[in-house]
C-alpha cells in the first residue's frame, strides 16, 4: 500500500529522473514536499522496500525501479495532455503538399522520432480490414502486362507480371472480368480466403488450362496480404538497447504483429514498461496508440524507447502529433475523395 505522501514523492522522483538521468536526493524535494528531510529519507526508504525505488551506488540519491516506472505510467500518467511548445515544429513538419499517404506517415514517424529520441513505428489500417475498390490490368507489351488495384478508393498497389504463353488477350480480359465480378467491394480478408476456396472452381469453367491462372491471381494478389509499416530512428535502438531489437526492426511484419498485439480492439492507446512479448523488446517501453485515418479505419502508431524515458512529454507529443497527423489525413483523403485518384 503507497501512501499519499509516497505517491507524491516517487512522482517527483520519476520526473526528476527523466529529466536529469541522475539520482535523486531528499534535499531535491523538499521544495515541493512540505516534510523535512528526515521523513521524505524515511518515506524514500519505504519506497524502496516495496521495490520501486532503488539506491544508486555512487550516491545517496535514488532512482526509480522497473516497478516503479510501472506504477507511475499506470497511477500518475496523464493521457491527455498536449507538448504545445513543441505545435509549430510539427505543424511545420506537415506544412507540405503530399502525393502518398505514405509520405505523410513518413513525416509522422520522423518527426516523433526527432522529438523524443526514440523508435517510431506506424501502421497503415490492417490490410485484412481494407477493400479492393478498383481492379484494372494495362497491356505494357506483348509479354507485360501491369496489375492495378485500388483499396479504400484511395491507396494504389501495382504489380506487373509476365503474361503466360498461351494467353491471349481475351484471356486477360477474362481475367479482369473474374476480378470485377467476384473480388472487387470485398475485404482483403475475404479475397484471400474466395482465392482458395470460390475462384480456383471458377477458373476451371473459363479456362483449358488452369494452373498458370491460379499462379497468375496469387502473384497479382500477394501484395495485399502484407502489413504496410513506416519507421523512423530504428538506428537509435543501439543508444538504448541491444542489437537484437535493432535486428527485430529489419523484419517489417513481425514489427507489425507485435505492435497490433499490444492493442485490444477496443483499446486506443497502451503503455508496456518493460512488458512486452517480444524478447528484445522485453527491457524496453512500447507506447502504442491507434489514429484515425478518416474513411478508411485507424492505424497505429508507435514510440519504443527506455524504461526512463521522460513519460508525461512523450505522451504529451503523441498527443500532438497524433492529432495534426488526423488533420492533414482527413484534408488529404478529402481531397482524394473528390478527384478519385492518388498521385503516384
Amino acid at each position: 500500500m503507497v501512501t499519499e505522501r509516497q505517491h507524491e514523492i516517487l512522482n517527483l522522483i520519476v520526473e526528476i529522473f527523466t529529466k536529469t538521468h541522475e539520482p535523486v536526493g531528499s534535499k531535491a524535494l523538499q521544495d515541493s514536499i512540505s516534510s523535512s528531510s528526515a521523513t521524505i529519507r524515511n518515506e524514500m526508504a519505504a519506497l524502496e522496500k516495496k521495490g520501486l525505488l532503488e539506491k544508486a551506488h555512487t550516491s545517496s540519491g535514488r532512482m526509480p525501479s522497473v516497478e516503479g516506472f510501472k506504477y507511475f505510467v499506470e497511477h500518475s500518467l496523464t493521457f491527455d495532455s498536449l507538448a504545445e511548445e513543441d505545435m509549430y515544429q510539427v505543424v511545420r513538419s506537415f506544412d507540405q503538399e503530399f502525393f502518398r499517404l505514405d509520405d505523410i506517415l513518413q513525416t509522422a514517424a520522423t518527426i516523433l522520432s526527432d522529438l523524443t529520441s526514440c523508435t517510431v513505428a506506424v501502421l497503415d489500417v490492417e490490410p485484412s480490414q481494407q477493400k479492393l475498390t478498383a481492379f484494372d490490368i494495362v497491356i505494357l507489351s506483348q509479354h507485360a502486362a501491369l496489375a492495378v488495384m485500388t483499396l479504400d478508393e484511395s491507396k494504389t498497389l501495382t504489380r506487373q507480371f509476365a503474361i503466360p504463353k498461351n494467353f491471349l488477350r481475351e484471356d486477360l480480359r477474362e481475367v479482369r472480368n473474374l476480378v470485377l465480378e467476384r473480388l472487387l467491394g470485398k475485404t482483403v480478408l475475404d479475397i484471400h480466403y474466395k482465392l482458395r476456396t470460390e475462384i480456383p472452381q471458377i477458373i476451371q469453367r473459363h479456362f483449358v488450362t488452369t494452373d498458370n491462372v491460379l499462379h497468375l491471381f496469387e502473384h497479382i494478389f500477394s501484395d495485399l496480404f502484407t502489413e504496410n509499416v513506416v519507421t523512423a530512428g530504428k538506428i537509435r535502438l543501439l543508444d538504448f538497447a541491444d542489437i537484437g531489437a535493432y535486428q527485430f526492426f529489419e523484419f517489417p511484419q513481425k514489427v507489425a504483429l507485435e505492435m497490433r498485439s499490444n492493442l485490444a480492439e477496443d483499446e486506443m492507446q497502451s503503455v508496456k514498461v518493460a512488458d512486452s512479448r517480444e524478447p528484445s523488446l522485453a527491457h524496453l517501453t512500447v507506447v502504442t496508440t491507434k489514429f484515425l485515418i478518416p474513411y478508411r479505419g485507424f492505424g497505429i502508431l508507435a514510440v519504443i524507447g527506455p524504461i526512463n524515458v521522460d513519460y508525461n512529454r512523450m505522451m504529451s507529443l503523441i498527443n500532438l502529433v497524433n492529432r495534426v497527423l488526423m488533420m492533414k489525413l482527413t484534408d488529404f483523403y478529402r481531397y482524394l475523395s473528390s478527384n478519385h485518384y492518388e498521385v503516384h
